[in-house]
């Protein structure tokens, strides 16, 4: 059984008030096992997404705030054990109101510094993309770069994926920088999926090649797995490109919003290939740095199921 993490590390807010709610629920269901409720999600319906075994202990644990669709698969599934048989829908209504709250905090309470080791900044009104105006340029190899400023929603989208510590192991400062995967030097972009929090002294050993990129691209796998970033077709297609290779494939068009974390963050992007791909079917391929995360995916401690079986 999970409990509620203490107020000093969890303290009084949005967040706080929506674990608490989370397990009154929890306890009403009888405290399943975070493997069943897991399973049980399989069987949530094609417009729910499926949440891992880890995704529900770091949820119930406070360790993070989750995207909506892993929060709603498992308040629906606690929803149905209800001893007292409430309409699940509506429950997950009520959790929704509760999480809006929490998303819509400019700082997530439980993770406090940004790449300076500060508060980071007010949400601002930032492209989605997680560009702002003005550009910076940067000079690399006898050219000039635009660079963009990282947006605070991109910078908290970050800080969430670490859990405000330096994820390399055995590491916990909570003094970080934005460390660029693939240098932009190299023709790095600021993907959320070429970016990761780092502290001054991994960032330094990475940048003198002390480590590899390979490296990275491990723990951003393995951070996106114990989270539940991906939806259950996302993890399908990362375990077939793990085992099978390649960079291309189709996928129904009416399930499109199946891949959009995967295409949020910079590992695929849809292509034209006008008289191939069919009426009802986008072609996909992976991007230069989805083919890094698929080339890691199979250590990502992803079950085997993902890695072996296709949608």
């Amino acid at each position: 059984m999970i409990q509620i993490p203490d107020e000093n590390v969890l303290p009084g807010g949005s967040h706080r008030n929506l674990l608490v709610a989370l397990h009154v629920l929890y306890r009403r269901a009888g405290f399943p096992g975070i493997k069943s409720i897991s399973e049980a999600s399989v069987h949530l319906g094609d417009n729910c997404d499926v949440i891992s075994h880890q995704g529900v202990s770091n949820i119930l644990a406070g360790k993070s705030i989750p995207r909506w669709g892993k929060l709603e698969a498992l308040v629906l599934v606690l929803a149905n054990r209800d001893v007292t048989r409430p309409e699940p829908r509506g429950i997950a209504q009520e959790f929704h109101a509760l999480w809006v709250q929490v998303a819509s905090e400019p700082t997530p309470q439980s993770i406090r510094v940004d790449d300076a080791g500060k508060p980071p900044p007010e949400e601002s009104t930032a492209d989605p993309s997680g560009s702002l105006a003005p550009p910076v340029r940067t000079r690399a190899a006898g050219t000039v770069r635009v660079r963009r400023s990282l947006s605070a929603r991109r910078k908290r989208d970050l800080l969430l994926e670490v859990g405000g510590r330096c994820p390399v192991p055995r590491c916990a400062s909570s003094s970080m920088e934005i460390a660029h995967i693939t240098p932009l030097s190299m023709g790095g972009a600021d993907a959320f999926g070429n970016l990761i929090y780092l502290c001054a002294n991994h960032h330094r050993q990475y940048d003198g090649g002390d480590f590899t990129e390979q490296h990275l691209r491990l723990i951003k796998a393995r951070l996106a797995w114990n989270a539940d970033r991906y939806t259950h077709a996302e993890y399908l297609w990362l375990g077939v490109f793990s085992r099978s290779g390649g960079t291309h494939f189709l996928h129904p068009i009416e399930e499109r919003s199946c891949l959009r974390f995967l295409e949020a963050d910079g590992y695929i992007e849809r292509v034209d290939t006008p008289g191939v791909a069919k009426s009802d079917m986008d072609t996909w391929r992976l991007t230069e740095i989805g083919v890094r995360l698929a080339g890691v995916w199979a250590d990502s401690g992803a079950p085997p199921v993902n890695i072996t079986t296709g949608p």
